[in-house]
């Protein structure tokens, strides 16, 4: 088994052998110093296999755009790139990935000049900013039942009753811990045992 076959793991979110040793069409037409660079951008650049599969996917799919577009390798402007970014029909973090596969991928190619300039180089992507996690906010129903079910008899209940109490009252405004005016209301069960409320 040589070093290359040792890298590519036997596992569906990796990159298989048969993927990896069939060239882009778009590489195999630019002949063997672009053979070369691939080889070296996939093998020799990069070393995390899940990168490597993401990358090569990237690739594989600008290469047939390119083939139904009826493009070279020499031939690729960066207007080129950015129309074929729009037309992907992925999310934006998946665009940025595709983008960035590709410049690292014609870096290598401008590195062992096989074309003169990057293409992908000056191209933008659209900014991506998570304004919202998409987990919800904790309910107050479900606050005050988290919070009952925390044995408070001991130090360690305490500590995860304040430490949690805290979590669940900045959660919603943001606000730090020492900034917010939270307070604890104790109650006690029938059984005596220590459970809290928060009250804001």
């Amino acid at each position: 088994m040589d070093e290359r076959s040792l890298m590519i793991r036997n596992r569906s979110d990796v990159a298989t052998s048969s993927e990896l040793s069939e060239l882009p069409d778009l590489i195999r037409r630019a002949g063997d110093g672009a053979r070369f660079a691939f080889e070296e951008f996939l093998f020799g650049r990069i070393r995390n296999p899940y990168t490597r599969k993401a990358y090569l996917h990237a690739v594989r799919r600008f290469s047939d755009w390119c083939r139904l577009h009826e493009r070279e390798l020499a031939q690729i402007t960066p207007g080129e790139v950015g129309r074929y970014l729009d037309g992907l029909a992925v999310s934006l973090p998946t665009r940025k990935l595709h983008l960035a596969a590709l410049r690292r991928f014609f870096d290598e190619l401008v590195l062992r000049h096989v074309i003169i300039l990057n293409p992908a180089l000056s191209v933008r992507s659209e900014r991506y900013q998570v304004v919202e996690g998409k987990t919800p906010e904790i309910s107050v129903e479900h606050a005050r039942r988290l919070l009952k079910s925390i044995d408070a008899t001991h130090d360690v209940g305490r500590r995860d009753f304040a430490v949690i109490g805290i979590l669940i009252g900045q959660g919603p405004r943001n606000v730090s811990g020492p900034q917010r005016s939270t307070s604890f209301c104790w109650e006690r069960n029938a059984d005596e045992s220590a459970s809290g409320v928060l009250r804001h």
